[in-house]
């Protein structure tokens, strides 16, 4: 009769045996291109010409965790960008990937505050290679009326500060990447042009995104500035997220 130690080790070599082939020849779930998620939050502030005094001109708020106010409350623990300026924040070297879904989310402080309305101060998200040459996601402010602000969500496609944020790093640590119990607007690098610099990004990754509020911007359907709520003061950020993330 075999004993213990021999029946244990049989086992042992089995369990081995499975496990590299699950390695060689098993696509995981939620593997791609990127590899395996890496989830990591943006640890690095690279550029934030709007800091100074106050808690809320702090930009080391927009890289300390994400502390979610809820769906009808703005977070305090945010960094605000006024207007003429811009937040770059980086993983600290490595590089944000494109893998299977979103791939970034950003995390603002919107709130609900009526039938179907929130108040916002939308922001476009760019990501770059080199801090050189910027590439704006993919966005469009789809109101009947484009030259009038909009309190409601659906009409800010694909801007940060939309959806409010239930994430908060203490109370609710829920997945960063589940938008119905963490709030906050995603974003795929997916959606940018497979050419250019942008084809670049899609395929080397992005070592940084730069925020900037969606009223410093033109919109091409009116060659205006995109409205804002007359009381919004600039974007708040609260933290950037990535799924996938290189190693350095």
């Amino acid at each position: 009769m075999a004993s213990v130690h021999t029946v244990l080790i049989f086992f042992a070599l089995v369990s081995l045996q499975f496990s590299l082939a699950g390695c060689d020849g098993v696509s995981m779930p939620g593997t791609g291109d990127a590899g395996p998620p890496t989830v990591a939050r943006a640890d690095t502030v690279v550029d934030a010409p709007g800091a100074g005094a106050g808690p809320f001109r702090d930009p080391s708020r927009a890289i300390d965790g994400v502390r979610g106010g809820g769906l009808g409350a703005g977070s305090l623990d945010v960094y605000s960008i006024d207007y003429g300026t811009h937040l770059v924040l980086s993983w600290g070297g490595r590089r944000v990937l494109d893998g299977p879904g979103v791939d970034l989310v950003v995390f603002e402080n919107p709130f609900h505050y009526g039938d179907g309305l929130t108040f916002m101060d939308p922001a476009i998200v760019e990501v770059s290679v080199d801090g050189e040459a910027w590439v704006a996601l993919p966005h469009e402010y789809a109101a009947d009326d484009p030259s009038v602000y909009s309190a409601r969500g659906a009409d800010w496609r694909g801007f940060a500060g939309v959806t409010p944020v239930t994430l908060h790093e203490e109370h609710h640590p829920v997945d960063p990447f589940d938008v119905s119990a963490a709030g906050g607007d995603g974003f795929d690098l997916a959606t940018l042009p497979d050419e250019g610099e942008a084809g670049r990004i899609r395929r080397e990754g992005a070592a940084l995104v730069r925020i900037r509020a969606a009223h410093d911007h033109v919109d091409p359907r009116t060659g205006a500035r995109y409205p804002r709520d007359p009381v919004a003061n600039g974007p708040d950020i609260d933290g950037v997220y990535a799924r996938y993330v290189s190693a350095w």
